[in-house]
């Protein structure tokens, strides 16, 4: 059976933002070849460590000061946490103002005949356009009683096709510190968080391989990843 490869990772581009909140992605000239004595080019890359499609360590919430206990960097995630045997759930037939619940999940996963098995990647497809644009920064993501839904399957990554787990937070959404983050994050479940996805649509109700392999960065928060599923067709 052949296996095929799925790019699942949003380019970068000199001047992509991500969110409101968020550096763009700048990409610098540096040494040039033609003007530079030993005949190389290279590029300087400025960028947070959650730029693009990325993966969200414990540190991001869990800084030992304001949340305590303090989570691990990114160098110190374990790596089996973000490669192994996934699947993708699609949600985006919902309203885009609409939260991802636990009862959506159930039922999706239910329809599209998917089978969640301990220490599974779900990877939750909650849009159903292009990415990027006013509207999908507005659309909701996971609520608080979905990802307690994934929690309680034993998931070991959960992963969106949005810059943000939950979507658009705001305080009269209720949703402003960032439910799923803390859950997810706490150093006793570490669920790393897979934000940024494209290509979602293809993988509906499929069991595939993922790998998204971060930067090994000391002290860092979260890493740019190559996400990657393998498809056995």
């Amino acid at each position: 059976m052949p296996t095929r490869i799925v790019d699942l990772t949003l380019a970068l581009k000199d001047g992509l933002r991500t969110w409101d909140i968020k550096p763009p992605f700048t990409l610098l000239p540096y040494m040039n070849a033609s003007t530079f004595k030993l005949g190389f080019s290279t590029k300087l890359l400025i960028m947070e460590d959650h730029t693009g499609t990325h993966v969200d360590a414990s540190l991001h919430f869990y800084d030992g000061a304001r949340r305590t206990p303090k989570g691990r960097s990114i160098a110190e995630l374990p790596l089996e946490k973000v490669y192994g045997d996934a699947v993708c759930i699609d949600v985006s037939a919902k309203r885009a103002d609409e939260p991802v619940t636990a009862e959506m999940l159930a039922a999706a996963v239910e329809k599209q005949d998917v089978e969640i098995r301990k220490d599974d990647i779900v990877l939750v497809r909650f849009w159903s356009g292009t990415w990027g644009g006013d509207a999908f920064l507005a659309a909701r993501g996971l609520a608080k009683d979905a990802c307690e839904w994934l929690l309680e399957r034993e998931v070991k990554a959960v992963g969106v096709d949005h810059p943000n787990l939950e979507g658009r937070v705001a305080d009269e959404l209720g949703n402003a510190d960032c439910p799923g983050h803390v859950l997810f994050l706490h150093p006793d479940h570490e669920i790393p968080i897979i934000e940024n996805l494209v290509g979602l649509k293809g993988l509906r109700g499929k069991r595939f391989r993922f790998f998204g392999l971060p930067l090994k960065m000391e002290g860092a928060t979260g890493s740019p990843i190559r996400a990657v599923a393998l498809v056995d067709d």
